[in-house]
C-alpha cells in the first residue's frame, strides 16, 4: 500500500524483551510449601521452607547458609489441597450411534505427585522478618514431566486465585 508515495511499514506483534535487571525467563508465583533438601557431597536431609516458585526454579528459605553454585537435591510435593474446590472443563468421547462424539465435562484435576529433582543456588540472601536466609535457586537437569508439572502446578494454582477473586467481587 502506498501512502503519500511511500510504501506502508507493517508491523508485527511488539514483544517485550528483558532488561538487564529482569533475569526470570518464567512466570513466579508466591506459594509456599515444605520441601527436604540434600546438599551434594554431604549425607543427610535437611528441611526448607519453599516459596516463589516457577517452572525454571524457586525460593528456599533455611536456617542454613549455601554458598552460590552449590548443588541441592529437592525433594517436595506440591501443595494440591486447593483442588478439592476446583473443576477444569476435560473433553470426553461419548460413544453414540453415529460413533464417538466429544463432549466437554467438570473435572477435578488429579492431585500432584511428590518431585524429586536438582537445583543449583544462585543467590542467597538474608530476611529479617523471618529470620532466616533465603536462596534463589534455579532447576538444572530438570525432566520434561517434572517441568510439565510444575507448569500445570502454576497454571491451575493461577486459574483458582482468578476464580477466588471473581467470587470476592460478586
Amino acid at each position: 500500500m502506498f501512502l503519500f508515495g511511500r510504501k506502508k511499514e507493517k508491523k508485527g506483534p511488539q514483544i517485550a524483551q528483558p532488561t538487564a535487571a529482569q533475569k526470570r525467563s518464567a512466570f513466579r508465583m508466591p506459594v509456599e510449601f515444605d520441601l527436604l533438601y540434600t546438599l551434594e557431597g554431604r549425607a543427610g536431609r535437611r528441611h526448607g521452607r519453599a516459596n516463589d516458585l516457577s517452572a525454571g526454579g524457586l525460593r528456599i528459605s533455611t536456617d542454613e547458609d549455601l554458598i552460590k553454585g552449590s548443588v541441592l537435591e529437592l525433594n517436595f510435593r506440591l501443595p494440591d489441597e486447593f483442588l478439592a474446590e476446583l473443576t477444569v472443563d476435560k473433553e470426553v468421547f461419548e460413544q453414540t450411534p453415529f460413533g464417538p462424539r466429544p463432549t466437554t465435562v467438570k473435572a477435578q484435576p488429579p492431585p500432584f505427585q511428590p518431585m524429586r529433582m536438582r537445583a543449583r543456588v544462585l543467590s542467597t540472601f538474608y530476611v529479617s522478618a523471618t529470620k532466616q536466609l533465603a536462596h534463589g535457586s534455579q532447576f538444572i537437569d530438570i525432566e520434561e514431566e517434572a517441568r510439565e508439572e510444575l507448569t500445570r502446578f502454576i497454571h491451575l494454582w493461577q486459574l483458582h486465585r482468578i476464580r477466588m477473586r471473581a467470587e470476592a467481587n460478586r
